[in-house]
């Protein structure tokens, strides 16, 4: 990503997106683009799309069998015949949930998460938590790092989720509300 002004990502001899690096970053074509660029790659969360307070959401399966409804920070610009999605976020746009750091990314969605591994790197701990049946990755300034057992309260900064659909596994534009 560092020594290319645009470039190309290929699958099975095919072209899935050929861009600008962050832009194939942050706008991912597909899942198999979004779970090959970044390390850790992305998390999937297979959801629902739903309403919250009359505005987009997507309704996610949590590990103690109930439902955490997260709101959109934009309309999805199309919906899958039978409204289910991906939600697909990046492990650093998972934090440690405040209501400090609310106040800074209003698009903050909150749920409890248990931690099942912690991994201290240095710069950085990476922490594993269970979301439904799934196990996701997040990135975590080692002073706020979760502790293993933990119900972690975390906050997902929905402004840089994306969807996609789970069928064709395509990435589903979403515009401004």
């Amino acid at each position: 990503m560092t020594l290319a002004s645009r470039i190309a990502v290929m699958h099975q001899g095919a072209i899935q997106q050929f861009d600008e690096p962050q832009a194939v970053y942050d706008r991912p074509a597909n899942m198999f683009v979004a779970g090959f660029m970044g390390s850790p790659s992305m998390n999937f969360i297979p959801g629902e799309l739903t309403r919250l307070d009359n505005a987009p959401a997507v309704a996610i399966a949590l590990a103690d069998g109930k439902t955490a409804t997260l709101p959109l920070a934009q309309v999805p610009a199309a919906r899958p015949v039978d409204g289910k999605v991906v939600l697909g976020v990046r492990p650093e746009h998972l934090f440690r949930y405040s209501e400090n750091l609310k106040a800074q990314k209003p698009a903050l969605a909150l749920l409890t998460a248990p931690v099942e591994v912690v991994e201290p790197t240095g710069a950085e701990t990476h922490a594993v938590l269970k979301v439904g049946e799934r196990e996701i990755v997040g990135r975590f300034d080692p002073d706020q790092a979760p502790r293993m057992g933990e119900g972690l309260p975390l906050g997902i900064d929905m402004a840089h989720a994306c969807l996609f659909d789970p069928q064709t596994q395509s990435f589903i534009p979403q515009a401004a509300a």
